[in-house]
């Protein structure tokens, strides 16, 4: 008879392969960013939205996320200037928030994010080796239950941040960081737009201003500059 400690130590094995067989799949940056949030959200089972808080200097964005709401929890974190994701890459580690109605840290954001319906997150800072190691980011994951992050939850979680920045900082390799994370900015603006007027998904929006590039035979980026602008996809 199998052990079943054993076959669930092999589901988890196998969980953990599929991610960075995913990640490792995605074609170029703006997909593997999406991905990563996307991904976050199907395996780690308590992640309903999930987002990426970049950081350059003083400057703090959020380039890619699942949901609009994970969206507007990040911003209120940089508006206010306190907030776990911040925490996260200030000292280094995972913060976990089990339940957001009985947090005392970060006030001004808490009463913010406790308007947005969310409950209790988790966010892990992300590295990029590169002359050592360096925080780039955050990878922030939220649910609308309270102790929604179990030990189980925190530790693929862990897992799947590490999957995600080694496969982050093979995308930005390629084009360096500080174009990348330009260039996300104006990406994820003309997202924001696009799931406002259209009423879709990050990923619907992505797939959008895809979609129109590749008819304009133009890029990804340059169409978001356009539309970021504008504030339409088309004339």
């Amino acid at each position: 008879m199998s052990d079943p400690k054993m076959l669930a130590g092999e589901a988890a094995l196998e969980t953990v392969a599929q991610i960075a067989r995913r990640l490792a799949a995605a074609p170029g940056l703006d997909e593997t960013l999406q991905r990563v949030v996307d991904l976050g959200v199907e395996y780690i089972d308590p992640c309903e939205g999930a987002s990426i808080s970049f950081i350059r200097g003083r400057a703090l964005s959020t380039p890619v996320w699942s949901n609009r709401t994970v969206f507007e929890a990040d911003w209120a974190q940089y508006r206010h200037n306190q907030g776990p994701c911040l925490e996260a890459i200030s000292v280094h580690e995972t913060i976990v928030i089990d339940d957001l109605a009985e947090e005392q840290r970060w006030p001004k954001w808490r009463e913010a994010v406790l308007e947005l319906d969310l409950r209790s997150s988790i966010s892990f800072r992300l590295f990029l080796i590169s002359n050592g190691e360096e925080t780039f980011g955050s990878l922030n994951m939220f649910s609308s239950r309270a102790h929604a992050f179990d030990a189980q939850a925190r530790a693929l979680g862990q897992v799947f941040a590490s999957h995600a920045a080694v496969a982050l900082k093979a995308a930005i390799t390629e084009t360096g960081l500080e174009q990348a994370v330009r260039s996300r900015d104006v990406i994820g603006l003309a997202k924001g737009i696009l799931m406002e007027r259209h009423d879709v998904s990050a990923d619907e929006a992505f797939q959008m201003l895809r979609d129109t590039a590749n008819d304009r035979k133009t890029t990804v980026r340059a169409l978001a500059e356009q539309v970021a602008e504008s504030g339409k996809l088309r004339d």
